[in-house]
Parts: structure tokens; C-alpha cells; sequence
């Protein structure tokens, strides 16, 4: 049974968005999920507005119909979802709402029950977005549902190989049980990675118990791996360039750089190096997940 039944993507309609669109679609059809488009609008952004209605082909009969701003943006909105109307398998809801983008996404995903947010790296509301979308880090890092954020110029479309860099521990074993489900949708390989960068003693029984993780899991294509590097996030992108890795799993309570990661003082200078999807869970979605396993058993 799949862990995603409803998927909100988030959208400003601009062509960083594309790839996170894609994405989206993607996941909806393997999953089987509702697709929800939720298109957060400000009065101050009715130039940018009036810019793109003016690139439109004024012989449409609908173009001289628009006479306000919110019907303007529902135009757009219409327009954009055309094309993913003919690709999706299963529903598609489009949302327009005026307002603050972080307070209706956590809102929005509350009231619809929302199980997976779609975002792009970079949008074109705010020079902040340049590296990583500011928008996108505060929703990654707040939300209560997984958080898959797509970069504006990564343009395959698919998941074969799933990274979820972990400890030797076993506290993280909800969400690694949620991210073999995970895989099996996608019929992926997982692999869970523990970067070994010297502060800590790794004993051999450790490396037994590590290495033996796989064995707890329903599916099969999982594997865990070990590797030394003195920088934990040096060694994540190094596997990831050496490894072909198409997605990226990070938590935020660790102690080493995943928890780093959501630290505005070095979150630019890390994940910037990162150029594949990131899905990332915060505490809150954690509780949130290890709730629902509990209702299942």
C-alpha cells in the first residue's frame, strides 16, 4: 500500500518550476496520489502578472475577459495545468489562495491531510532564492510531511537510487523503514550510508549490527555502506558524484551534517553543492511518521 496518497506541489508558475512540476506528475502516477497545485498570490506582484498575460496571444477570446488580478493568476493557473491534465493518471485540484506562502503551505498541508510537498530549489519572488529558495528551506524545515525539493536545472524525470546518509544507531528506524517503502514504489535501490568521519570509535560489532540493518526491512534492495572521509558532507556528495545517486534523503536531528543542514549559517554552502532532488524530513514529520507505523502494526 502506498505511503503517498495525497501530493501538494507548490508552484509560481515560472520556468524554475518546470522540473519540479515534472517531478510531481511523476510521483503521482507511481503512487497512485491526488495531485494538489497550490499557487500563492500577492497584489504586489500584479506587474509580473500583467508581464506574462502581455506574452499571450491577444487574439484569444479569453484574454480580453480578465479584469482583475486573482482572475489574471486563475488564467495562469489554467494554463499551466492544461499540459498536466493530459499527463496525470489520477486527479489533479488546482488552489489559488492570496496570502503568506508559508502560512498557507503549513495550513494547507494540515487541513488536506498532505503526505508529500513538491517544491523547486529557486523561484523568481526573491533574490534569496538564488542558491537554495528560502521559501523551500523554511517549508523543509518546518513542515509535517516530507519535503522533496527538485533544483531548477535538474531535469531527469525518475528514482533508481535513493541515498539516506545515517548513524551506526538504530534511531532512525522509522523513517528508514518509511524510505524502503519508499523505495519499493519506485522499485529503487536504498542505500543507507554512514560517513565515518573519526569522532566517533567504530567498533567491529558495530559494523556487524550496521551492515546487518538490511536484514530488517520487507524489501530487498537495500544495501549499507560505510565510508571514511574527514567531512561528513564531502563525503555524501562524493558518493553521491561517485554512485550516480538520483535522490537524496536527509532528517534533521542528527548531530553531524544533516543536522548542520538546516542551520541557516552553513545550509547555502552545503546543499548548493548538492545537485539532485532532496527529500528531507524535520522532527515534526518524524513524530508525525512513527505515528502512522504505530496505527499499522
Amino acid at each position: 500500500m502506498s505511503v503517498i496518497r495525497k501530493i501538494l506541489l507548490t508552484t509560481d508558475l515560472s520556468q524554475a518550476a518546470v522540473n519540479a512540476t515534472d517531478f510531481a506528475v511523476f510521483f503521482a502516477n507511481k503512487t497512485g496520489a491526488d495531485l494538489h497545485l497550490l499557487y500563492c498570490y500577492k497584489p504586489k506582484y500584479e506587474e509580473l502578472i500583467a508581464e506574462k498575460i502581455a506574452e499571450l496571444d491577444k487574439d484569444q477570446v479569453i484574454y480580453g475577459e480578465i479584469t482583475d488580478f486573482k482572475h489574471a493568476a486563475a488564467f495562469l493557473l489554467r494554463r499551466y495545468t492544461a499540459d498536466i491534465r493530459m499527463k496525470m493518471k489520477s486527479a489533479l485540484h488546482e488552489h489559488i489562495v492570496e496570502g503568506s506562502f508559508q502560512d498557507i503551505v503549513f495550513d494547507f498541508i494540515e487541513q488536506q491531510n498532505i503526505d508529500l510537498v513538491v517544491m523547486a530549489s529557486q523561484g523568481i519572488n526573491s533574490i534569496e532564492d538564488r542558491i537554495f529558495g528560502s521559501n523551500a528551506l523554511k517549508i523543509l524545515r518546518s513542515s509535517a510531511c516530507p519535503v522533496l525539493i527538485v533544483p531548477h536545472k535538474y531535469d531527469t524525470v525518475g528514482v533508481s537510487d535513493i541515498l539516506y546518509p545515517t548513524e551506526i544507531s538504530n534511531k532512525d528506524k522509522a523513517v528508514e523503514h518509511y524510505l524502503a517503502g519508499f523505495a519499493e514504489m519506485f522499485d529503487a535501490q536504498l542505500t543507507l550510508l554512514h560517513i565515518d568521519d573519526g569522532r566517533h570509535v567504530i567498533n567491529a560489532k558495530d559494523l556487524v549490527n550496521f551492515k546487518r540493518k538490511v536484514l530488517n526491512f520487507h524489501y530487498a534492495n537495500i544495501i549499507a555502506e560505510i565510508e571514511p572521509n574527514l567531512s561528513v558532507s564531502g563525503g555524501i556528495n562524493e558518493y553521491i558524484d561517485n554512485n550516480k545517486i538520483d535522490l537524496l534523503c536527509i532528517t534533521s536531528h542528527t548531530n553531524t551534517f544533516i543536522d548542520r543542514v538546516f542551520k541557516k549559517s552553513t545550509v547555502k554552502s552545503t546543499l548548493s553543492k548538492i545537485r539532485i532532488p532532496v527529500l528531507g524530513f524535520n522532527e515534526s514529520c518524524l513524530k508525525r511518521i512513527e505515528k502512522k507505523a504505530a496505527k499499522r502494526k
